[in-house]
């Protein structure tokens, strides 16, 4: 089972997207993530992420038309 922080919108049993660090880290690209069980500050990735996968946890509500980003 694989474990995160728990996103700013991420509830329990849901699909999300979220957006993984990619190409060393000066990109992030949108995934979409299955969820399952959640405790306060951590919530289960049932599909959509492997180990080793950086994400962002915080609001990217600001960013929603865009499936990539690049970060500076």
């Amino acid at each position: 089972m694989l474990y995160v922080g728990r996103p700013a919108m991420g509830q329990a049993s849901s699909k999300i997207t979220l957006f993984k660090l990619a190409n060393g880290g000066q990109e992030a690209v949108r995934v979409p993530v299955a969820l399952g069980r959640a405790s306060v500050s951590t919530i289960e990735v049932v599909e959509g992420l492997k180990p080793g996968d950086e994400i962002i946890l915080s609001d990217m509500s600001r960013w929603d038309g865009f499936d990539r980003i690049r970060l500076q």
